[in-house]
């Protein structure tokens, strides 16, 4: 296991220089630049600019320059529209805010989708099962961008139970509607993924060899049927805990939570290229980080599983 962790980990830097450098030809690209506006400013004037950020440098030195930055030294470099600060200031404010929701929309997904999952398997054909069904689909049916604005109207106009948006250090009554709105269409996957996968464990010779022992039907759930289930929605959760870990764009402008998803749609308008690929590879890390958990739960959760 640790081999196989140190060649993941190996192949993961490789993966992150070609990210950090593709993310910058494919910034830079782009026509226009970070500080073209409808008024052209003068020669003189964006030439002091261009210098001040490095952009008067080549091509070949730039790309270099950038990569030793977040290579070695964890640096994003300044932002090209917000004076003063860091694109590492602006992940550090940002980052924790929509960590915050991001972890507490993992684990509600988690634990009622597999429940409800599990509870609509070993109730197949039941109206617990429809039930269970129905609720997923809804719940698939209604994307954040619905589910979001349909909170607010309810719980904020109508009934004026919890507050329409902000963030407010992290109240419980700021986070209920991210979390909500967040976290249903995940439950909504892996509540699905987890009935269809149980009923298949259900079914299987092992599974009947143990109920023939006699063992009670709460020990073979738990104790034999319970891990192999949740192999498939392992395998969902790696890019699922990065979509919810790093917020939803639609979360964070509609409930102006103030997380990275708002830095990074004012930055698409604004050009702030350094700023969009500061949030690009923390997400990029962030993908190569979970699937290594992932694949490391595998072998736990498997013994079969040999790498």
């Amino acid at each position: 296991m640790l081999s196989f962790v140190a060649r993941r980990i190996a192949v993961a830097i490789p993966t992150l220089l070609i990210l950090i450098v593709f993310s910058f030809v494919v910034m830079f690209a782009a026509p226009g630049g970070p500080f073209d506006s409808e008024r052209p400013l003068p020669a003189q004037v964006l030439a002091n600019i261009e210098a001040r950020y490095g952009l008067d440098q080549p091509y070949w030195r730039q790309i270099v320059d950038y990569v030793w930055g977040v290579v070695i030294h964890f640096d994003f470099g300044p932002s090209f529209q917000y004076r003063d600060r860091s694109v590492n200031d602006i992940i550090a404010q940002g980052f924790p805010v929509t960590l915050t929701y991001g972890i507490w929309s993992a684990l509600v997904a988690v634990v009622v989708g597999v429940s409800l999952g599990t509870a609509a398997a070993l109730r197949q054909n039941s109206w617990l099962d429809y039930l269970a069904v129905g609720v997923t689909i809804g719940a698939q049916a209604l994307p954040n961008f619905v589910m979001a604005p349909v909170l607010i109207l309810v719980f904020t106009l109508m009934l004026g139970w919890l507050p329409g948006g902000g963030w407010n250090g992290g109240q419980w009554t700021h986070v209920i509607m991210p979390v909500i709105a967040l976290s249903t269409s995940y439950m909504a996957s892996i509540a699905r993924i987890m009935r269809s996968s149980m009923l298949e464990t259900l079914n299987s010779n092992f599974i009947r060899t143990a109920r023939a022992k006699g063992l009670p039907m709460s020990r073979v759930i738990w104790r034999h049927a319970m891990k192999p289930a949740l192999l498939p929605v392992i395998s969902y959760l790696g890019p699922a805990m990065v979509g919810m870990i790093t917020g939803s764009v639609i979360v964070d402008v509609i409930f102006s939570t103030g997380g990275i998803g708002s830095y990074f749609v004012n930055s698409a308008f604004n050009r702030d290229y350094a700023v969009i690929m500061g949030i690009t590879i923390l997400v990029g890390a962030l993908t190569i980080s979970f699937n290594l958990l992932v694949d490391i739960l595998y072998a736990w959760i498997d013994p079969k599983i040999r790498y």
